[in-house]
């Protein structure tokens, strides 16, 4: 067996290409397939997260930054040669099945370069996220933006299915070709028994998404009255100066730490107490799985589609109202000061992500691509 995968880059710290690797490494050790990666622009980086040897990796060097628009004036007139260029790639591999994880111009080429084989798109983004970018979009913009939606789904029902990895996703874009597999737990780092710290811990992208600066306003309410505990945010991305500027106002700044991504996740949940997600949007945040792995209890806002589809509210963690920063600085309290009941959630939180054990999960995987042989 042959799988092929297709994506932008995998370089970045984030989600959806922890995910990525971790299955790559997961077809070649656990079922022996044989699995090729392509990246459009992984500009000569190494990836973020251990790739296994195994993997072949292939890079089609495709002008600009990772997770830029290739529809540029300087990169259309080089599309022909980059799509026939995966498109040899592609009928050299002869894999059986192809999946894609990008929103760039492959996205639209590949149905009409696959051939038989079957390809599978898979969304890692939340279709909340593209609702709040449409909403700040000029009239103009809104009705060209219309027409690439209808597009796109013209388009990827010529898909063999597009993968969602929730309920909400799923139920949203109502695709005739969709199907549900939701992300993993990471099992492939070893877990480690470190005493807890007083310490909350958050890690993601600095960015609008994550909600970061939600996270401190809460925190700015809470933090005096309980001085011995700290706030710790791992991440790197573009809000990095605007929440070091929010930080300089703060009358808690003192008892939070803004640190760089980590590749120790593991170890650092380890050493926390609970976790806190304060994003404004998610679709299916691994981080959550590592998390409850390690017997975190997590404080989340209910966003659209993410925390609800993992967490069960009041058995292994609690959820509250969607952008609401004084119910969110009131449950991390609670949960502060209730040692009892953050072990019992703890302890619950372990239980219920290992119905999303990698075998388990990868095993959907499998048999959708035996369910859809490529013509031969």
């Amino acid at each position: 067996m042959k799988i092929l995968y297709i994506t932008d880059q995998v370089y970045l710290h984030g989600g959806a290409e922890k995910i990525l690797i971790q299955k790559l490494n997961f077809w070649v050790n656990f079922f022996g397939y044989e699995v090729m990666l392509i990246t459009l622009q992984q500009e000569g980086r190494k990836p973020f997260f251990p790739l296994d040897e195994k993997v072949k990796h292939f890079d089609l060097g495709v002008p600009g930054s990772a997770g830029s628009s290739f529809f540029t004036r300087e990169n259309l007139s080089s599309l022909s040669d980059y799509t026939k260029r995966l498109k040899r790639k592609i009928e050299d591999y002869q894999p059986d099945g192809i999946f894609l994880i990008s929103l760039g111009f492959v996205r639209y080429a590949l149905p009409f370069i696959a051939g038989k084989f079957p390809i599978y798109n898979e969304y890692h983004t939340s279709y909340y996220g593209f609702q709040l970018g449409f909403e700040k979009l000029s009239p103009l913009k809104k009705i060209k933006k219309k027409l690439s939606y209808f597009l796109i789904e013209r388009i990827e029902n010529m898909y063999t299915n597009i993968v969602f990895l929730n309920q909400a996703e799923y139920d949203h874009y109502n695709r005739k070709n969709g199907v549900i597999i939701p992300n993993f737990y990471d099992d492939s780092e070893p877990r480690v028994d470190l005493p807890k710290e007083k310490q909350i811990i958050s890690l993601g992208r600095l960015s609008y998404q994550k909600g970061y600066d939600l996270l401190i306003e809460a925190w700015d309410q809470i933090s005096a009255d309980v001085p011995d505990w700290r706030l710790s945010i791992y991440g790197n991305g573009e809000w990095h100066d605007k929440l070091h500027k929010q930080l300089e106002t703060c009358q808690s700044r003192a008892t939070i730490d803004l640190h760089p991504a980590t590749n120790e996740v593991n170890k650092k949940l380890a050493a926390s107490a609970f976790y806190v997600m304060s994003s404004r949007f998610e679709t299916f945040p691994m981080v959550l799985l590592e998390a409850m792995s390690n017997k975190l209890p997590v404080v989340s806002f209910d966003c659209p589609t993410g925390p609800g589809a993992i967490l069960t509210n009041g058995e292994d963690g609690i959820l509250v109202e969607n952008g609401n920063v004084s119910a969110l600085a009131l449950a991390i309290k609670t949960m502060i000061f209730d040692d009892a009941k953050r072990e019992e959630m703890g302890a619950k939180a372990r239980e219920n992500v290992e119905k999303l054990d990698p075998e388990l999960i990868m095993k959907k995987w499998d048999e959708l691509v035996k369910l859809n042989p490529p013509r031969r």
